[in-house]
């Protein structure tokens, strides 16, 4: 499902139009973003939890060049699903 079907399918759902769907959907995710960014976690009852995870350094050959190099320790975004939305999802 792709963002604008997401945001037609909420729409249909909840009698909002389309365009309040995509502007509460971007101040959702924009805000996720900016949390994550400051380095907390966002948890949403009965979803799942979004938290930054750290990436350890990693070794890497480029096929081409047979050249061995390394890649930098980074964090990047997560996301654990709940264990109602993993039973939801199983059904």
């Amino acid at each position: 499902m792709t963002r604008s079907q997401l945001i037609t399918k909420v729409a249909a759902d909840t009698g909002y139009s389309a365009a309040e769907v995509e502007k509460i959907m971007d101040g959702i995710f924009g805000t996720i973003g900016d949390v994550l960014k400051a380095g907390d976690k966002v948890t949403i009852a009965g979803f799942g939890r979004f938290e930054m995870r750290e990436r350890q350094t990693k070794n890497f050959t480029n096929p081409k060049t047979k050249v061995t190099s390394q890649l930098e320790p980074t964090a990047i975004p997560g996301f654990k699903a709940s264990g109602r939305l993993k039973e939801k999802v199983s059904r």
